[in-house]
């Protein structure tokens, strides 16, 4: 089995991944979270997420990445 690697330093995240009692390490990316012109929350949190998985997957062969990001977008 993988050992997995969530992609992410918030507390929040760690505590809901913790709930499921499996292993896992928790690891920093450092992107850029920018939104570019025009993209809507949606997006920005889509390509924000697979963009701190691709961040850490050099560092971390053969590891189960878990990427996630939220936004709140009012409207």
């Amino acid at each position: 089995m993988h050992q997995i690697v969530l992609a992410s330093t918030s507390p929040y995240r760690k505590m809901l991944l913790e709930k499921l009692g499996v292993p896992f390490i928790c690891a920093a990316s450092e992107i850029n979270e920018t939104p570019y012109p025009g993209e809507d929350a949606r997006a920005l949190v889509a390509r924000l997420a697979q963009s701190k998985a691709n961040a850490l997957a050099a560092r971390y062969p053969n590891h189960l990445i878990i990427g996630s990001d939220q936004v709140c977008a009012g409207g």
